[in-house]
Order: C-alpha cells, then sequence, then structure tokens
C-alpha cells in the first residue's frame, strides 16, 4: 500500500513539473512574427537583438526598429566597430556601464545601438570587436546579423 501512494507522489510531481515548464511570459522584446507575402515571418513592432543573434537572419517591415546590445569593455581599448548597409539608419550609439558606482575599475558595460529598417530589401549589420590602432588579423570577434526589409 504505502508503496502506491509513493508512485502517485512520483506522478503528482511529475504533473506539476509540466505543467509548471509550459506556463511562462515567452521571449520579450522580439517582435510579434506574422507571415510575409511568401509565408516567412516578419518580425514587428521593436526588435532587440544581442549576441545570442550572431549569425542570424530577420524579416522585418520597413520602418521597424532594431536594438542591438553587445557586451563591451573600453577599458582595455576593445570597442565594437559597427557599419550597417544604406538601408538601415543608425539613429543612437550609447555605451552603458555595468558599473553604475564607479567603483569597480576595469569593469564592461554595454554597446547599444538603435537602428531603423530605412530601405527594403537585404541589409546588413556587421561589428568587429577590436582596438582601433592595431590592424585586422582577421581573428576578431565579429557579430553579423542580415535584415530583410520587406
Amino acid at each position: 500500500m504505502q508503496l502506491t501512494f509513493m508512485g502517485a507522489g512520483i506522478v503528482l510531481c511529475i504533473a506539476v513539473l509540466v505543467i509548471a515548464g509550459c506556463v511562462g511570459s515567452g521571449p520579450t522584446g522580439a517582435g510579434t512574427p506574422t507571415p510575409g507575402p511568401t509565408g516567412t515571418p516578419v518580425m514587428e513592432g521593436h526588435i532587440v537583438a544581442d549576441e545570442g543573434q550572431n549569425g542570424a537572419t530577420v524579416y522585418v517591415n520597413k520602418s521597424a526598429e532594431i536594438t542591438l546590445k553587445l557586451n563591451e569593455n573600453p577599458t582595455t581599448g576593445y570597442q565594437w566597430n559597427l557599419t550597417v548597409s544604406p538601408g538601415l539608419t543608425l539613429t543612437n550609439d550609447t555605451y552603458v556601464r555595468s558599473d553604475t558606482s564607479g567603483k569597480l575599475m576595469g569593469a564592461g558595460g554595454t554597446r547599444i545601438w538603435d537602428l531603423t529598417a530605412s530601405g527594403t530589401g537585404t541589409q546588413t549589420i556587421h561589428a568587429v570587436y577590436m582596438r582601433s590602432w592595431e590592424p585586422l588579423t582577421g581573428n576578431e570577434t565579429a557579430f553579423d546579423m542580415t535584415v530583410i526589409v520587406q
């Protein structure tokens, strides 16, 4: 009899874990996908991208806003060098320190760029983490994202 109650308790625990795993708010800041003219999802709203989207392709409507956030530590001399294709307009470039108290010497932060999809077609975002005074070797950390603007 005791084994039956233990088995029921295990089944109940598993059921609670499965149900808890199905409840959540979903991704934040990623926009809402809707089918595009060719069935490809088009992100609507404000898209927020970070290192996790390196190499990704996103589909957006014209005038969509894109925010790119990449970790940076300019105290080491390394900074992101961003280039975007002509169909993307840079509207803001900000660096936010992770230590707002100013007590941690050498602490890094986040480089934040705001972009607007101003032209249609295939657009690109490319950033290289480098020291401006050193020549490129091809071994630098890079971020690339393709933006298809419809």
